[in-house]
């Protein structure tokens, strides 16, 4: 929860006046157990902020005919 706690100053530092906040949303934990502890995270992770996109992406990189 620490982690959390610092993150959340240094956006909060960063960004307090931002109308939307985007963050890498850290993946859910393996075991089902770890469930509250992620969410307990996340609401620390985004508290005092006004909008908060969290994103979370595949972890794959996507090659097209355009790139």
């Amino acid at each position: 929860m620490h982690t959390a706690v610092k993150l959340n100053g240094v956006v909060l530092n960063k960004s307090q006046d931002a109308q939307l906040v985007l963050l890498n949303m850290p993946g859910p934990p393996k075991n089902r157990q770890g469930d509250e502890n992620y969410m307990e995270f996340l609401e620390v992770l985004t508290e005092g902020l006004n909008r908060v996109l969290l994103v979370r992406g595949s972890g794959r990189e996507v090659i097209t005919i355009y790139s």
